[in-house]
């Protein structure tokens, strides 16, 4: 168990913990989604506006708007607005790492 787990957790009740666990488990079904994990994979680069996602994605807008909205509304992206354009960035960067980590397992695992 690592360290940061064991220290954020310790204090808390078994009825504290499930609550964790189930809030966990709406986090990975929201990333469970393969077109989200694309979006991510456009953004972790650095922030983009929902055309730039659109053409590195290879979508539709209607897709693309609500996969965004979802991974927004999970706390995963940030977004903010600039004229009529609407600028998407990574808002937790563990989530990114967490995400690359399993790529590149799955990824070597494939050779």
């Amino acid at each position: 168990m690592s360290s940061k787990f064991a220290n954020a957790t310790k204090k808390l009740s078994p009825e504290s913990m499930e609550k964790v666990f189930a809030r966990v488990a709406e986090y990975f079904n929201v990333l469970s989604e393969p077109s989200r994990l694309r979006i991510m994979y456009a953004i972790c680069s650095g922030e983009k506006s929902v055309s730039e996602v659109l053409e590195l994605c290879g979508s539709s807008q209607a897709n693309v708007s609500r996969h965004l909205s979802a991974l927004h509304k999970a706390g995963i992206l940030l977004r903010r607005k600039e004229g009529t354009t609407v600028f998407y960035s990574i808002a937790d960067n563990a989530t990114v790492e967490m995400c690359q980590t399993v790529c590149a397992k799955i990824a070597e695992s494939m050779h």
